[in-house]
């Protein structure tokens, strides 16, 4: 909301009782003489099935009626693992190898919905893709849990290995991005090799937008830990984590996404800062003053 309005973008929020932003008729009514439909809901993992599924059904409507561009901030949960080497907006998808996601399973449920949006009714769907999120406000697991010790002045819970790396992207940045993308020209889609084109097990291209940020991925959990100021790193055993999940539902979901920690899974951005040559981040210092200024608030 902030991003759009700092563009000159009149915004309007849809604020809705318990369950009431889940229903078509709500969505629909709330995005009468849109121009855009920002889908950008923020939920615990273990509620992303059914609510966001749902949510997506009812941006779909809404659109469709609206003729709407969509603008969908998504992540990096279930496609192939594939660590340390810079990874495609769009990565490949999981295979029978990979360990079961239902995180990821969800994400691909909801990109598929807008595909399905984008394929037949023709609207422009943007994605913007990151993966481990922080900011101010930002309720995202681990990085919300990492802000509060380092704003205490504990050390911060660290659920991958020490000397892994991890990338973290700054939700400003992310929304900029969207914007940026919203405002601007379509993203062309890359060209394609003469032999890639003659490839019969060549899936067909995506109808959506995608965009991908890097964000701030540094060498290791002390690396992060001297980054948010604080006193050093607490490594969280992954058997502490599977055991809280059955008891603990905001834990529920988490022990299937701790792949991610075992080693270092980042996105490349090249495509987009070729696109937007002039979009920068936030320096890492000043995002990390800024969320952890609005933890201790």
């Amino acid at each position: 909301m902030a991003a759009l309005q700092e563009a000159g973008e009149s915004v309007r929020t849809l604020e809705a009782p318990a369950e009431g932003w889940l229903e078509i008729d709500t969505v629909v009514a709330a995005a009468e003489g849109c121009v855009s439909i920002t889908a950008a809901v923020e939920r615990p993992m273990n509620a992303w099935y059914p609510d966001l599924v749902r949510f997506a059904d009812a941006v779909c409507a809404a659109a469709e009626i609206t003729g709407a561009t969509v603008l969908v901030p998504s992540g990096m949960y279930g496609f192939k693992v594939i660590y340390d080497v810079p990874l495609p907006p769009e990565p490949p998808p999981a295979d029978a190898n990979d360990r079961p996601c239902e995180p990821g399973r969800v994400r691909d449920q909801i990109e598929a919905t807008y595909a399905q949006l984008a394929d037949l009714s023709g609207n422009r769907v943007i994605v913007v893709r990151a993966g481990d999120t922080f900011g101010p406000g930002s309720l995202a697991w681990p990085a919300a849990e990492m802000v509060r010790a380092a704003a205490a002045g504990r050390r911060v819970p660290w659920p991958g290995h020490p000397g892994v790396g991890h990338a973290f992207t700054f939700v400003p940045d992310l929304a900029r991005l969207g914007v940026r993308a919203l405002l601007g020209a379509p993203l062309p889609k890359p060209a394609l090799t003469a032999e890639e084109q003659e490839d019969p097990d060549r899936l067909p291209p995506s109808p959506l937008e995608v965009y991908a940020l890097h964000g701030h991925l540094l060498a290791d959990a002390a690396a992060w830990a001297s980054a948010l100021g604080a006193p050093g790193a607490l490594r969280v055993p992954h058997t502490w984590i599977r055991a809280r999940a059955l008891w603990d539902a905001a834990y529920a979901k988490l022990p299937e996404v701790l792949y991610t920690w075992e080693g270092s899974i980042f996105l490349d951005d090249r495509r987009t800062r070729r696109w937007m040559p002039d979009f920068t981040e936030t320096p890492l210092a000043d995002a990390i003053r800024e969320t952890l200024s609005a933890a201790k608030a």
